[in-house]
């Protein structure tokens, strides 16, 4: 039995730009990091000579692997050259999906990393960011190239962006504001869950449009690296809430009254909030440095706190 752990993600700024219009032009950005919940996938030999799939609440059972449903987990298959080997494919994950938390991503990097180790190969953290980059971009044109590279690197980055993954840094922080940063943290969910092709389809299509609000978030992705190396929680927290304010300016599906409501009730309390992801989130991300965790709380009430902690590696597996 092989199991393949990856960790979901949260990402400050520069979101979008690592679409590849975007990025193949402009090249792009993000400030990201991840977080203590992951995906899992458990695979071993199936002996009827069929693959037998399980995830979320949907069961397949096919002995064509053209006949998967499964996007990611057929083009993992045939990627890894494994279409043709009957396989058990179990997925779980500790949060839901299509919720803005790069669910998709991290779940690419653990059936690769799953698959090749099934397969008897070890693939560094980059080679397996740039496979899943390559299904969710290339072949099934699903979004850009962040979440498959942060989930598979892990920690707090900055990661750029052309032909896909181009350069990935470490930010380096101070123990004391490490421990500040993951303090005034506060995740929760609302429970809209939509998929975000058809509002990255809206963004790429007036690409044009978009572009100079994508510099600026391109810009605010830079400008967070410097705060956090600069350990300034303030500024930290006003870049956090800023990429929210300059998403909303963009076509695509990212803004309506509850994002508007949930925004100005976080602000209204000093704080800064995002709804993380390529639409409008299930999950609402607050940067609460001055201590106003309390009444956040109170204010998202209709909302249901999800503890966190920040994660310093990306996927792994082990052969039980």
């Amino acid at each position: 039995m092989i199991v393949a752990k990856t960790p979901l993600r949260i990402p400050l700024a520069g979101g979008l730009t690592d679409l590849p219009g975007y990025a193949r032009a402009r090249g792009g950005v993000t400030v990201s990091t991840t977080i203590n919940k992951y995906v899992y996938v458990m695979l071993k030999e199936n002996l009827g000579g069929y693959h037998r799939l399980r995830y979320q609440d949907v069961t397949e059972k096919v002995y064509d692997a053209s006949h998967i449903k499964n996007d990611l987990i057929r083009e993992s298959l045939r990627l890894t050259g494994l279409e043709e080997t009957p396989l058990d494919i179990v997925i779980m994950a500790d949060l839901a999906g299509e919720s803005g938390l790069g669910m998709s991503g991290a779940l690419t990097v653990s059936l690769l990393n799953a698959m090749h180790a099934f397969k008897g190969e070890a693939r560094s953290p980059e080679a397996l960011a740039r496979a899943a980059g390559r299904i969710e971009v290339e072949i099934l044109d699903a979004g850009g190239y962040h979440d498959p590279s942060i989930t598979a690197l892990g920690g707090l980055k900055r990661l750029e962006y052309r032909n896909g993954l181009e350069r990935a840094a470490d930010i380096s922080l101070s123990p004391e504001t490490r421990t500040a940063f993951e303090r005034s943290l506060l995740l929760f969910y609302g429970g809209r869950h939509h998929k975000s092709k058809p509002s990255l389809d809206l963004l790429s299509s007036r690409l044009q449009e978009a572009t100079p609000v994508l510099d600026a978030i391109k810009a605010l992705a830079l400008e967070l690296e410097r705060v956090f190396v600069r350990g300034e929680l303030q500024a930290i927290a006003a870049c956090v809430g800023e990429m929210q304010t300059l998403k909303q300016r963009l076509p695509g599906h990212f803004e309506d009254d509850y994002v508007r409501n949930v925004v100005q009730r976080v602000r209204s309390t000093g704080a800064h909030a995002q709804l993380p992801g390529g639409k409008i989130s299930a999950f609402v991300i607050v940067c609460c440095p001055d201590a106003q965790h309390d009444r956040v709380r109170a204010l998202l009430n209709d909302h249901r706190e999800i503890k966190v902690g920040l994660e310093p590696s990306g996927g792994s597996v082990l052969e039980l």
